[in-house]
């Protein structure tokens, strides 16, 4: 049983570090956290992808915040609730640069291989943060990829903006 709760401590401390490498902007010390073969959506893979997303997202809010709200372990797998803050200064899900302050609720999942992390996947609420940018969305203007045979409307712009 000490393996196991050791293995989730130590998963939890590297999501942790990760997500003090992202408030800091620090990002030297990401390759020992991450897998050479990391995987992270829509980025190459290596801990290089994850960087860029870093980047982007650093670039796209000024003074970026992530604040954790929760953190729960089992095993290799790390889950991490965040409310991520910042002002809109640079292009974000399509949208340049509105001055706005934003907040939104973010929940990450990571798997660890070999004490280090290996996958990343998120939920994001995009919506929210169209709405807080000001981004009155069009039913009727969106191609969805969800078929014409499931409900349209606010459901169908959560499947296109979901990521």
């Amino acid at each position: 049983m000490s393996d196991r709760s050791g293995a989730n401590a130590r998963y939890k401390n590297l999501v942790l570090a990760l997500n003090h490498a992202f408030n800091s902007g620090d990002l030297s010390g990401v390759d020992e956290i991450l897998t050479p073969d990391f995987v992270e959506r829509d980025m190459p893979p290596g801990p290089e992808g994850y960087k860029t997303a870093v980047r982007q997202l650093r670039a796209a809010l000024d003074e970026p915040r992530s604040e954790v709200l929760g953190l729960v372990a089992e095993g290799s797998t790390v889950v991490l609730r965040v409310r991520l803050t910042g002002v809109h200064v640079g292009e974000i899900v399509g949208v340049a640069a509105t001055r706005r302050q934003v907040t939104v609720e973010q929940i990450h999942f990571y798997e660890g291989r070999d004490g280090r992390l290996a996958t990343h996947h998120y939920i994001r609420d995009d919506l929210a943060l169209l709405d807080q940018l000001g981004v009155q969305a069009d039913p009727k203007g969106v191609r969805s990829p969800v078929r014409s045979t499931r409900p349209t409307g606010k459901f169908t712009l959560m499947a296109r903006f979901a990521g």
